[in-house]
């Protein structure tokens, strides 16, 4: 598929100019000591938590880089291939609430969780977990080793955890390390995931230097992120936001290639833009969108994969808002060359809350968009002239052996959408998509199966969480 771009070569170097200026005139705030050390280390100056870091050692970091990488999972057909071309889709992260047709909008609790990693689990397009709920009902204190201990029981996918410390994103990837043979065994060979978020404008806090550290000395995979909202927390200009957000993304980048060259990163821009008359953050919207294009166009001018929100809305509940709003941020992902399409499945409210039923639809809305990514096969049989020249001139093409042999390759079949006629669909009974897709998650939950190696690991896993 082409893609789309929102500017210019030369725009997009006018970007990066501006990014290295920031990193090396304004510089980044660095609140976690051993992150300072490094950076002193590697020749940025640092000014009490302040560091600037010289455009030599963003150059030699971007550089060592990789711009493409394996994420191994459990079962080895399971593994992702990240590179600058394909597309992945990742289930939804981190909101506090659920919501489904029968029980309506609550706090998310530990039973709702295993629900939407067992959904995630049995929906074939999503290929690895972000944490789709929060456990408000589990102690915080071991809330984290909880999230990675359940992904690994109801999932063979490769999965993101939650952690806030050095030794707790150790402990994670030892945890997600078992089924490979221990810690070492997995250094340098991604089994997890992390999503190291700069606290904007311009700083990281301790948490998530400290777990972007552990991740980089092991090799893990994590995807250096910054959400900029435009008018509050960075420029109102795009451009200025976009600045902002690229010279936080490059910051953490160089940290992670200083600790271990050659860890797998992917850059992670989730930027978009703040309601004037509210200053919350909405992700609905055109600029959004073109906030997305660019982002593509900066990961493929470092020659990085890319990770780029998907099926977003600030809609509240399932209907029209959510609906476009969703596949002009899904499609605007695609189009934009996202590699690693986070939120892919039934995000509603800006994040804040994760509903069962738009995870359905997302899905379908997924096929859709990847079946225009794929494009239009063009070559001696698919212009199909034989078959043309049989059938002539007022023909029909129907019972052809071509169309039969073809359509399901060429043709994408959906799982809900309503595609009969008017009276068909009368007598059948009118059900509203969303009651049709409240329908499909619990059969999906009703037929799921669990991964059948996790027994044996277990009895591991455990001890590693009592440690």
């Amino acid at each position: 598929m082409q893609r789309y771009q929102a500017l210019t070569q030369t725009d997009i170097e006018l970007i990066h100019e501006n990014s290295l200026r920031i990193l090396e005139e304004v510089g980044v705030v660095i609140q976690y000591a051993p992150a300072l050390e490094v950076f002193r280390k590697h020749g940025a100056k640092v000014d009490g938590e302040t560091v600037y870091i010289p455009r030599a050692l963003v150059e030699k970091s971007i550089d060592s880089a990789p711009s493409e990488f394996t994420l191994y999972a459990r079962d080895p057909k399971r593994n992702v291939v990240f590179n600058t071309e394909d597309t992945h889709y990742t289930g939804p992260g981190g909101s506090s609430f659920a919501q489904d047709l029968d029980e309506g909008r609550r706090l998310s609790t530990r039973e709702d969780f295993i629900k939407l990693v067992k959904l995630f689990q049995s929906l074939d397009l999503i290929e690895m977990h972000h944490v789709p709920c929060d456990m408000n009902d589990v102690d915080p204190a071991v809330r984290n080793r909880e999230v990675a201990y359940l992904m690994m029981k109801y999932s063979d996918k490769p999965f993101m955890g939650f952690m806030f410390s050095y030794e707790e994103a150790k402990t994670i990837i030892s945890m997600a390390a078992v089924p490979f043979g221990g810690l070492e065994a997995v250094r340098n060979k991604p089994v997890t995931i992390l999503d190291p978020c700069s606290v904007t404008p311009l700083a990281y806090d301790d948490k998530g230097l400290s777990a972007l550290m552990a991740f980089a000395e092991y090799g893990q995979m994590q995807l250096i992120n910054s959400l900029c909202m435009a008018g509050t927390t960075a420029p109102v200009t795009l451009a200025g936001n976009v600045s902002v957000q690229n010279a936080e993304i490059l910051a953490g980048i160089v940290l992670a290639q200083c600790i271990n060259p050659g860890t797998p990163v992917v850059y992670s821009a989730s930027s978009s833009i703040s309601d004037m008359k509210t200053g919350n953050l909405v992700v609905g919207t055109p600029e959004t969108a073109l906030i997305s294009i660019v982002n593509g166009q900066l990961a493929k001018f470092y020659g990085l994969p890319c990770r780029i929100s998907g099926a977003i809305t600030d809609s509240k509940g399932i209907d029209i808002q959510a609906g476009y709003e969703s596949m002009m941020n899904l499609m605007t992902a695609e189009m934009a060359g996202g590699n690693f399409i986070l939120h892919s499945g039934g995000i509603l409210a800006g994040y804040d809350t994760v509903s069962f039923e738009k995870a359905i639809i997302d899905h379908e809305l997924c096929g859709m968009v990847r079946r225009i990514s794929r494009g239009m096969e063009v070559n001696e049989k698919t212009l199909a002239f034989d078959v043309i020249k049989e059938v002539g001139p007022q023909g029909q093409f129907l019972s052809q052996k071509h169309t039969i042999k073809n359509f399901r390759k060429e043709f994408y079949t959906p799982q809900i959408s309503d595609r009969s006629a008017y009276s068909e669909k009368e007598e059948a009974g009118a059900l509203s998509m969303e009651q049709k897709a409240n329908m499909r998650w619990k059969e999906l939950l009703e037929n799921y199966k669990a991964p059948e190696d996790f027994n044996e690991m277990e009895p591991e896993i455990k001890k590693i969480m009592e440690m």
